[in-house]
């Protein structure tokens, strides 16, 4: 067994998401980012990630990376909801995966 394919495997997919006409990349949380995720702009620190699977945001002004603070809140809502949706989606394919 390739444990290091299977860990690939098993960690959250990266989907391209349209951001006002920049690519990000968003996911579902990891299982030890989950309870991190309490408000939309954790989740968007946690979940929109770069090409190279950096995050894009912080909570604080930090070097590379874009305050989540301080753009504009019906950003923020698209990408909260966009990730909502991967996660909604995951609930429904377990459920079928059940039956």
């Amino acid at each position: 067994m390739n444990l290091e394919s299977l860990k690939q495997k098993l960690k959250p997919q990266l989907e391209k998401f349209d951001l006002v006409g920049e690519v990000v990349y968003i996911h579902r949380p990891s299982a030890v980012d989950l309870l991190k995720c309490d408000t939309m702009a954790s989740t968007l620190v946690y979940c929109v990630k770069d090409e190279n699977g950096d995050p894009i945001f912080s909570e604080t002004d930090v070097e590379g990376r874009i305050n989540v603070g301080a753009i504009d809140f019906m950003h923020q809502k698209v990408l909260f909801e966009a990730i909502q949706k991967l996660t909604q989606s995951a609930d429904v394919v377990d459920e079928i995966e059940k039956k």
